[in-house]
């Protein structure tokens, strides 16, 4: 049994007086707005330079939320009606919802052993209507980034990389978020860093880094803090998404932590894996690199959904008070979506669905829609690895495990 088994909030064991002194900082300048105030704004600026080199990209772009970060990259890459997405089963609402926002239509994809995209699966959803393809980088592991950029390539499709759940992870030593033509993030409280709530967006490509700004803004750019036009072709529509002093200054504060919160949370993840592997009965989900991924979770991938069921429990029982199996992972698995099974439309007129744009895409999203993935996700259980343990938690830990399986 084990009694102090952390929440999973990688980021938030982390801050300290730096954090503290970062938000005091923007109070007492009287300018949490991040373009003007009483003095001048510094932190999100601060944190887009440091994005900037951390990613080793042209453009960082902070937003207000991981949602606001899809969004974005969503309407600078000109999702629309008639466009279809494909993006894996396993993944969170807010991806599909950006989507379906966007008036075009969600196409799911099967996973495979990692959990992961598919990439097999991915080239028979592929239709002429694709016009994007969402990789999520799920539950601190890379998607095998060769292969979906082989098939994305090869039929002249954009990626945009959904690196929410894996920040700082990479893949063949390129980080995520920068294989695809655009990557984001998410910094909300369950994040590898956070800000309680924000987002990222990075992308090389100039043009559309000038869209996701004027979409994530007010339809335009912005110069020495001031609306302004942006190229022509480059007008949006804006959301005011844009991410607060506030949140800027525990961002930038927490990117700096970022690889040593990754370090510990790997430790503790590969130690636990030592201790329990061999149990028989139990095997691990593949990881498609190893030093990419960010030890965010164990997952356990057992005989039958019945024996995982149960295993659930019993770690539950024995002090592992947050553990899942995946089919009852709520609005990360796409069964579990109710405006997704039921297409719940955006308006009364019934949009996206009956558009006339999009009569040709025509797609169920009920479970067994994907049953490859259905399977996995009956027989796989997310264990949380928080990022300051303990060697006596990560063993009492790999016991209850032992036992439970």
């Amino acid at each position: 049994m084990i009694t102090d088994w952390p929440y999973e909030f990688p980021g938030a064991y982390w801050m300290d007086e730096q954090e503290e002194q970062a938000v005091l900082d923007v109070l007492r300048n009287g300018s949490p707005f991040r373009y003007y105030g009483l003095r001048e704004p510094k932190y999100v600026n601060a944190y887009e330079d440091a994005a900037r080199k951390f990613y080793s990209v042209g453009h960082a772009l902070a937003v207000s939320s991981g949602t606001g970060a899809l969004a974005s990259a969503v309407a600078a890459l000109g999702v629309g009606p008639g466009s279809e997405v494909v993006l894996p089963a396993f993944m969170w609402v807010a991806t599909a919802g950006a989507v379906v926002r966007a008036n075009a239509i969600p196409v799911l994809c099967e996973v495979d052993d990692s959990l992961t995209m598919d990439p097999a699966d991915i080239e028979r959803k592929i239709t002429p209507r694709t016009k994007l393809i969402i990789p999520v980088h799920m539950a601190g592991a890379p998607c095998d980034m060769a292969a979906v950029m082989d098939v994305a390539n090869r039929h002249g499709i954009p990626v945009l990389e959904d690196a929410a759940q894996c920040n700082g992870g990479s893949f063949c030593g390129r980080k995520l978020g920068t294989i695809g033509v655009m990557g984001i993030f998410s910094l909300q409280l369950n994040k590898n860093m956070t800000s309680g709530e924000g987002g990222l967006v990075i992308t090389d490509d100039d043009s559309l880094a000038e869209r996701a700004f004027a979409a994530h803004d007010m339809g335009l750019i912005r110069v020495k803090g001031r609306l302004a036009p942006p190229r022509q072709e480059n007008y949006m529509w804006g959301d005011g998404r844009r991410m607060t002093e506030l949140s800027g200054a525990l961002a930038y504060i927490q990117l700096k932590k970022l690889p040593v919160i990754l370090d510990n949370m790997r430790r503790s993840r590969d130690r636990i894996k030592g201790l329990v592997e061999g149990t028989p009965g139990l095997r691990f989900r593949r990881l498609t690199d190893l030093e990419g991924s960010t030890g965010t979770f164990v997952i356990l991938i057992l005989e039958s959904g019945e024996k995982a069921l149960a295993a659930t429990a019993k770690m539950k029982e024995g002090g592992l008070h947050n553990v899942f199996r995946i089919a009852e992972y709520g609005l990360h698995i796409y069964y579990n979506i109710t405006p997704l099974v039921r297409k719940v439309p955006l308006s009364p007129s019934g949009n996206p669905w009956n558009l006339e744009a999009n009569r040709m895409s025509f797609y169920d999203y009920g479970k067994g829609a994907c049953p490859r993935s259905d399977d996995l996700f009956a027989r796989s259980v997310l264990v949380p690895v928080p990022s300051r343990l303990t060697p006596e938690q990560e063993e009492k830990a790999a016991e209850v495990i032992r036992a439970s399986v």
